[in-house]
């Protein structure tokens, strides 16, 4: 009997979450193509196969974040849910989706903070669909009396906010423990509850 043949490796998927934690940890300026590579045990010419440069890579991992979310928020939109049902369904689809890249609130915060400078039009047009998507729900909301007016861009901020700082204040409180002021682990079904809760206070009609 000969042994099962294993499958083939995904390099680029290998490739994309090296690429994904490094930036997270040490910023764009501060990863080379030599760490990634060195960090997904491939090649250089390998990485290169699969993205044009690191910038190019890098743009990869932030659009990939916000496709996803962007595709579920529009298909939320577009169910028969009621709107508050709606808002719920994001918030609990943006922390899995979150979850499932520990590496996405740093590197965002990060970015916003330097003002970003790595993102191109393209991947900036991801940012805006998803927010597009967000403000169906709102004035969904809206129409039907539930939601007062509100940008949807404040509101946008205010709730995604929250659960993008949550999960950065953790990955500080893993590093330093107890010596940190806010280190405490708070489950994430809590923390969803709470934020859904926040959501529909800060938007319901006053």
């Amino acid at each position: 009997m000969t042994r099962a043949e294993s499958p083939p490796r995904d390099t680029r998927a290998d490739i994309f979450e090296a690429a994904a934690t490094s930036f997270s940890a040490r910023g764009f300026d501060g990863v080379s193509v030599d760490d990634i590579a060195k960090q997904a045990r491939v090649n250089k010419a390998m990485i290169y196969y699969h993205f044009a440069d690191k910038l190019a890579l890098y743009r990869e991992v932030v659009a990939e974040m916000m496709q996803g979310v962007g595709a579920a928020v529009s298909a939320i939109a577009d169910t028969k849910l009621a709107p508050n049902d709606k808002l719920n369904r994001f918030i609990e689809t943006f922390l899995l989706l979150q979850l499932q890249r520990p590496w996405f609130p740093t590197l965002m915060l990060r970015e916003i903070a330097e003002g970003a400078p790595h993102l191109d039009i393209a991947t900036l047009g991801h940012l805006r669909g998803l927010i597009g998507a967000f403000g169906r729900i709102l004035l969904e909301g809206q129409a039907a009396g539930v939601f007062r007016p509100i940008h949807p861009v404040l509101a946008y901020t205010s709730v995604v906010g929250p659960l993008i700082f949550n999960a950065a204040r953790e990955r500080v409180a893993a590093r330093h423990g107890p010596e940190f002021p806010m280190s405490v682990k708070i489950p994430p079904a809590e923390l969803l509850a709470h934020m859904q809760l926040v959501a529909r206070r800060m938007l319901e009609r006053l």
